[in-house]
């Protein structure tokens, strides 16, 4: 099944001319087993639309005049070339759509489309990144968190 993310998201992709070594998209039982290991992992309570709106470990947030929050995350993350999950939110599927991905190259991607709400997770699941429709930037789990309270010294 396509949606509105995942075509955007594809011709971002076309349009940096990225390979399927640079992202990658899950197929859909690693994709769900992902989304689910994720949704335990850092939400409290059932699934629901806004995963920042439950977050169950510790976190901060940095909420932004405009849309650019996204271009804070090679600061905020410990690598931005590890490989990491890339979560785009889309609640019109029973599981959002799941790509491999490094940080930097998300980053890029994230650059090219529209705004939607997105999650960068840890191959580990030790950490997320996120940004919403408020122009805000959550850290969970302690690394990424620290990361972003140091930053927000300067906005």
């Amino acid at each position: 099944m396509t949606d509105d993310v995942t075509n955007e998201i594809s011709a971002a992709i076309r349009t940096l001319r990225l390979t399927n070594s640079e992202i990658r998209l899950v197929q859909a039982v690693e994709a769900e087993r992902i989304y689910l290991t994720a949704l335990a992992r850092f939400v409290s309570g059932p699934d629901r639309r806004w995963w920042w709106e439950a977050f169950q470990l510790p976190h901060a947030w940095l909420e932004l005049q405009d849309s650019s929050s996204f271009r804070l995350i090679p600061e905020i993350v410990p690598d931005p070339d590890e490989r990491v999950w890339f979560l785009a939110e889309d609640d019109r599927l029973t599981y959002f759509p799941v790509y491999e991905v490094t940080p930097a190259v998300a980053v890029s991607v994230i650059a090219e489309c529209y705004g939607f709400e997105y999650y960068l997770i840890a191959g580990n699941f030790q950490w997320l990144v996120c940004e919403n429709h408020h122009n805000t930037v959550f850290a969970v789990g302690e690394l990424v968190k620290s990361r972003l309270e140091a930053l927000s010294k300067r906005y």
